[in-house]
Parts: C-alpha cells; sequence; structure tokens
C-alpha cells in the first residue's frame, strides 16, 4: 500500500496566518494607553494651555484672521522701510581687500 503524505491545505494556511495577524493586533491594543478613541499627532498635549476665549477649546477663525492680517502688516511696514533705505543708497566701506592679480600674470591657454 502506498503511502501519500497529505500537505495543509491553502484555506487552512491561510486561516493560521489570518489567525496570527489577528493575534498581534490584540496585542498591540491592549499595549497602547487606555485612551479609547486615541489623540491625533496635530492635537494638543494636555499639559500645553492654549488661550481662548471659548471654554470648548475652539479657536475663533476671525480671531485667527485678525491676527494674520496685523502679522501681515506690520511684515509690510518693515519691509517699506527696506526699500526706503535701499532707494537711499548704502554706503559700503571697505576695510580688507584681498591683493588682485595682474592680468600679465594669468598664463596663457
Amino acid at each position: 500500500m502506498p503511502t501519500t503524505i497529505r500537505r495543509p491545505s491553502p484555506r487552512l494556511y491561510a486561516n493560521a496566518v489570518l489567525t496570527v495577524i489577528a493575534g498581534v493586533l490584540v496585542l498591540n491594543w491592549l499595549a497602547t494607553p487606555s485612551d479609547l478613541l486615541g489623540r491625533a499627532n496635530a492635537q494638543p498635549a494636555d499639559d500645553i494651555e492654549l488661550v481662548t476665549d471659548d471654554p470648548s477649546g475652539r479657536i475663533s477663525a476671525a480671531e485667527q484672521r485678525k491676527q494674520m492680517i496685523q502679522e501681515l502688516r506690520g511684515l509690510s511696514a518693515r519691509m517699506e522701510r527696506i526699500e526706503s533705505a535701499l532707494t537711499r543708497g548704502i554706503n559700503v566701506k571697505v576695510t580688507d581687500m584681498p591683493a588682485m592679480k595682474q592680468a600679465a600674470d594669468k598664463p596663457a591657454k
């Protein structure tokens, strides 16, 4: 009587791999802090206090726009001062100048 070797079916292999993956996911879930929903990386940490007028923690978009407009006005004023300084001209005084090579010192090509 010939002996036949039974190989595990592909379905059994797939079930075993899926079970191992599910087990690893459960272990990963158990290893995380008990924060049920988790926190996105973009959310501020609990120890950092944000200054907001809203007790729910929301930031006013209008207030953000006002701050951005104020910053843009400040930048515009600085740019105007720089432009006016450049149009008046800038005096430059050279205190140390490296030695210049003469045209005759260069070798011919």
